[in-house]
C-alpha cells in the first residue's frame, strides 16, 4: 500500500497539505504536520497536497502489508 510521508525536516509548516486534504494531513497538539492512518488514501487529493508543497517535503512511501 501507498502512504503519503511528512518529512518534517523540511515542512515550512504553511499547512497547504491540510487545507486540500484534510482527512489525511493535520496539524498535532506538538504543533506538526502529521499523516492520518487510515486504509486508504485519496490518490488526487494527496497528489494536490503534493504538487502545492512549497518545500517539496511531501511524497508516497511503499509500505508492506503487516498481515
Amino acid at each position: 500500500m501507498r502512504r503519503p510521508v511528512v518529512d518534517l525536516s523540511d515542512c515550512v509548516d504553511c499547512e497547504g497539505c491540510a487545507s486540500v486534504c484534510p482527512e489525511v494531513f493535520v496539524r498535532t497538539e506538538a504543533g506538526y504536520i502529521d499523516v492520518q492512518d487510515l486504509d486508504a488514501y485519496p490518490e488526487a487529493l494527496v497528489d494536490e497536497a503534493i504538487m502545492m508543497c512549497p518545500s517539496h517535503c511531501i511524497f508516497w512511501e511503499d509500505h508492506e502489508d503487516p498481515s
